[in-house]
């Protein structure tokens, strides 16, 4: 009996394999014919666009911060900024760059530490220049107070926290750190609006300091101020609103001061309570829970009801509408767990809030006429852990 050979697989799968690589090349090389060549661009933001900022700590990956730029028209997204490990922001007057300060490590979470003062374009968000600074930056949630620049944007003061702590004054003009100076027992940064050589913090005795820098940036002298406020009984928010060349902070109670910070030391003028008359024990909450609108003398708060010692971190309610000429209550407009709140400059008010529960940034508008009630108009998922919120 003859065996007939057995088949062989090895050589039909090779010859199979052959046609059809020769059939998929002819037909990639066909499409390839008729595919243009396409040019990569760089999209930029328009000069003119009015903008939205929000500091995005991303407290579950902290290396990894970012700054969200949304359109303050839509929410349309439009770009977006690194910002390292905890970074803060600052928007100069000039708004042609971002200013980030941040930090880094050789090993990513551990390592060798390389903090920075980062200046980015505004339209094209690309990195500009670097400017190293002092190993003591505060890793913190980023709150306005912290990073700031003099009146004619000259020198930037970035807090420190070792925990001792200290401001960072960096020259923009010379492209470097000139001094570390201490205000002990004192947070956060308010530059005057007169004197670009002046700023003041405010101090956990109740009281403010006051510093002059020397011309070129690397010494100042510093003043306190007189006991203006019971850090125990009626503390305040860090977080102030400029009006002119006076500052509004509002304490944990409700009540608004207003204080002068262009002398050599800081001045009470006014004292006045935004919830006076109004049942249920409503109180401002959250890390940004003023915004106020200079064109308008509004100040705008995110209120919360039952409020108590404590309470003071609460999500909002309410948006309350308040003018700090007449000392009256305009409006009360319901918002949804808003913990961070800002207002466009432009003539007819915008406000933003954010809401840390859903992570996203709402929208609203006001109607002057009606004594600024606000309105809805857009909301929009964005980050994860968004404190500070800046508009145009």
């Amino acid at each position: 009996m003859i065996e007939s050979p057995a088949p062989n697989f090895t050589a039909a799968a090779v010859g199979l394999f052959t046609v059809v690589a020769a059939i998929v090349t002819a037909t990639l090389a066909a499409h390839a014919q008729q595919l243009e060549q396409e040019e990569v661009t760089v999209e930029t933001i328009p000069a003119g666009a009015k903008k939205v900022y929000l500091a995005d700590m991303a407290a579950n990956h902290n290396v990894d911060g970012r700054l969200y730029i949304l359109n303050a028209d839509d929410l349309k997204f439009l770009g977006i900024v690194g910002t390292g490990f905890d970074g803060m922001i600052y928007l100069p007057h000039r708004e042609s760059e971002i200013y980030v300060a941040t930090t880094y490590y050789s090993k990513l979470t551990r390592g060798e530490r390389l903090d920075l003062l980062e200046v980015y374009d505004a339209s094209s968000l690309a990195l500009k220049e670097e400017i190293e600074i002092p190993k003591t930056r505060a890793q913190a949630a980023s709150y306005r107070p912290l990073m700031q620049g003099s009146a004619d944007d000259r020198f930037v003061f970035i807090q420190n926290a070792t925990p001792a702590t200290s401001i960072t004054v960096v020259d923009m003009d010379a492209k470097a750190a000139t001094a570390e100076i201490s205000n002990d027992g004192c947070y956060g940064t308010y530059p005057a609006a007169g004197n670009p050589l002046r700023f003041s913090t405010i101090c956990g005795d109740g009281t403010f300091g006051t510093y002059t820098l020397a011309q070129d940036g690397k010494s100042a002298e510093r003043k306190s101020s007189t006991k203006l406020f019971d850090a125990d009984e009626e503390a305040l928010f860090s977080h102030a609103e400029r009006d002119g060349q006076s500052w509004l902070f509002v304490s944990y109670g409700g009540t608004v001061y207003r204080v002068n910070f262009e002398g050599e030391t800081v001045e009470l003028l006014e004292t006045f309570p935004l919830n006076e008359g109004v049942e249920g024990s409503w109180r401002p909450g959250g890390a940004q829970p003023i915004a106020y609108h200079s064109g308008s003398g509004v100040l705008f708060a995110l209120m919360h009801s039952g409020g108590a010692e404590g309470s003071h971190k609460n999500p909002a309610e309410e948006i309350w509408a308040f003018d700090v000429r007449k000392k009256a209550l305009l409006s009360r407009s319901p918002t949804k767990t808003a913990t961070s709140l800002t207002v466009s400059t432009a003539e007819t008010p915008t406000l933003f809030a954010i809401n840390p529960i859903d992570a996203t940034v709402i929208r609203y508008t006001a109607d002057p006429a009606a004594r600024f009630p606000l309105t809805e108009t857009h909301v929009e998922k964005v980050g994860e852990t968004v404190i500070q919120v800046e508009a145009d």
